[in-house]
């Protein structure tokens, strides 16, 4: 009996999984076609691009992709998890914290550099301060990475704390 009311929670679990990534690819696949083609012009997928891929690899490489898949559900099924689950899923969450402030550190580095660059070739090049602001995009999109998730984060680490003692 035990054995299969651990099958049925994990089968829920991962179909909880399952329908997040078709909600947020749902979501991604509304602002892009559905709102109309000009609501993602504000997005500068390069950026985003090079804040996610390394997030996304780093989660693969270290093996707490699943930690960060479930993090999600930990917070909406509290008693159903272990302090090691959520132990583990904070560590992703930190994890992808961490990596997206330095991949958005290292994207704005190279923008500042390519301005920099730039001004210096052409002196008279007089739209320094809308340039800037392009470069300052990598930074942004990690902090909205950051603000997004550490709230999680602390909420998990609370979460941790209660089911550690």
């Amino acid at each position: 009996m035990e054995l299969q009311q651990k099958a049925n929670s994990a089968q829920k679990s991962s179909n909880l999984l399952v329908k997040l990534v078709v909600l947020i690819l749902g979501v991604l696949f509304i602002v892009k076609y559905g709102i109309g083609s000009r609501a993602w012009y504000f997005v500068d997928s390069i950026s985003m691009e090079f804040i996610l891929i390394p997030c996304f690899l780093i989660l693969l490489y270290t093996g707490y992709w699943r930690g960060f898949l479930k993090a999600f559900v930990y917070l909406i099924k509290r008693d159903q998890c272990t302090a090691e689950m959520i132990r583990d899923s904070a560590n992703a969450l930190k994890l992808v914290c961490r990596t997206s402030f330095i991949w958005g550190s290292i994207g704005f580095t190279i923008s500042m550099v390519n301005l920099m660059r730039r001004h210096m070739l052409d002196p008279e090049f007089a739209a320094l301060c809308g340039d800037i602001s392009v470069a300052l995009i990598p930074l942004f999109y990690s902090l909205v990475i950051n603000v997004v998730l550490m709230p999680l984060y602390f909420e998990l680490n609370h979460l941790y704390t209660k089911n550690a003692e």
